[in-house]
């Protein structure tokens, strides 16, 4: 899958991100068990989201290897707001972008820089960073 890159599920921390069934999600918690007679150490991952605000679980062996989504952090500036979408012009490559307002980002309005992530060629808008 482009713009993701395998790791062991063992390694993985809370706060880092995770691809489960094809959604890039943010680890909430993630839970070891030892190893068994017959078995390997398992790992139960939770993890909310990045997108949309649903909950994913996902357990298996800490040694297979799971997807995790390549996130860019860029900085935006807002150019216009329209109803319930921002237009946001990238500060380094000059490029518009109209993204979905999210409810979590207060003080959105024309003039003021914006930071915004990039994973899986899909965007969001995470915080305001001043005028």
């Amino acid at each position: 899958m482009p713009g993701t890159k395998p790791v062991e599920l063992g390694s993985l921390k809370e706060g880092q991100y995770i691809m489960i069934d094809d959604v890039p999600c943010k680890i909430v918690s993630i839970t070891k068990s030892k190893p068994g007679k017959h078995g390997g150490a398992k790992a139960r991952v939770t993890a909310i989201g990045i997108f949309e605000p649903i909950k994913k679980e996902l357990v298996g062996p800490t040694s297979s290897k799971v997807e995790v989504p390549i996130i860019d952090r860029r900085k935006g500036q807002v150019l216009a707001v329209m109803g319930d979408t921002v237009q946001i012009m990238d500060l380094e490559t000059y490029e518009t972008l109209e993204l979905p307002i999210p409810e979590d980002v207060e003080g959105l309005e024309s003039g003021v820089e914006v930071e915004y992530i990039e994973a899986v060629g899909r965007y969001k808008i995470t915080r305001v960073i001043g005028k």
